[in-house]
Parts: C-alpha cells; sequence; structure tokens
C-alpha cells in the first residue's frame, strides 16, 4: 500500500511540475536597446534644424526608436525625420526634403519606432524647425523655438 501511495505521489509531482511550467526551457533573447546619439537640453530657434551622427544600422539591428521629452514646442510642432545620407546631402545642399520616415512633436514625452533603416544604409536623424518639411512655421517675427532632449536607440538582437 505504502508503495502505490508513494508511486502516485511521485505521478502528482511530476504532472504539477509539467501543468505549472517550472519544467526549464531555454530563454527569449528579446534584444537590447543601444544608445546610438541623444541631444541634451536642446534649444533649437524656428528656421534650424539639427541632426544626428552618422548611424549605421547593422544586420542584427531590426528596429529605431527616438525618445523625444519637449518641454516647449511651438503650436503647430516640429518634425522628426530618418534620412538616408543621400537624403540629407541633398536636404543640406538644395533643401530638398526625402524622408524614410517622419514624426511630428508637439510638448510633451514621445516615443517613436521605426523599422525604416536598413541594413548596412547610413542614416542621420534630423530634428527640424524649418518650413522645409511638412510643418510650417508662422513666420510673425517671434522665435518659435523649441526646447527638448531626445535620444536615439537601435534594437540589437
Amino acid at each position: 500500500m505504502r508503495k502505490g501511495i508513494k508511486g502516485l505521489f511521485g505521478v502528482l509531482i511530476v504532472v504539477s511540475i509539467i501543468l505549472s511550467g517550472c519544467i526549464v526551457t531555454p530563454p527569449v533573447d528579446l534584444g537590447q536597446w543601444v544608445l546610438k546619439d541623444y541631444w541634451q537640453h536642446y534649444i533649437l530657434s524656428e528656421h534650424y534644424y539639427t541632426y544626428s551622427y552618422l548611424l549605421y544600422p547593422g544586420y542584427n539591428c531590426d528596429n529605431v526608436k527616438i525618445v523625444v521629452s519637449c518641454s516647449k514646442a511651438p503650436s503647430y510642432g516640429f518634425e522628426v525625420w530618418i534620412m538616408t545620407q543621400t537624403q540629407f546631402n541633398n536636404f543640406v545642399n538644395s533643401n530638398v526634403v526625402s524622408v524614410v520616415d517622419h514624426f511630428t512633436v508637439y510638448t510633451g514625452n514621445y516615443t517613436f519606432y521605426s523599422s525604416a533603416m536598413s541594413p548596412g544604409g547610413t542614416y542621420r536623424v534630423v530634428i527640424d524647425n524649418t518650413d522645409y518639411g511638412w510643418v510650417e512655421t508662422n513666420w510673425d517675427g517671434y522665435d518659435d523655438y523649441c526646447r527638448f532632449d531626445a535620444d536615439i536607440y537601435f534594437h540589437i538582437n
């Protein structure tokens, strides 16, 4: 009788372990976010733009995250662009705007995700407070500047 109880008790333990999910499984690699560039306490006057260092996503970069914390923005907002180096050169040389992705920022906290960067490419993130993109300034003689912190991260898996 004791052997039967011990056997049944052993089977119950094994079944409860299986049902509780306590079986060892290999960990799932969720990757990590790696800081690539940032702006701290940046003030960008109306009709000006700023840009990141060159960004080189590798084969293991599957996403880009741009975090913006804006304490002051014009009522019409300002823009964040992701450009290839060629698009950036065209913008600098002839004010032609072509982007792989863009976002509009107002006062507040924002997190933008983009999978628009391809491995092996060369990119820049541009923060724009001009009339060249989708948002138009109001040209009222008052400097509608923006004040922000921004971080650019690559998701590496």
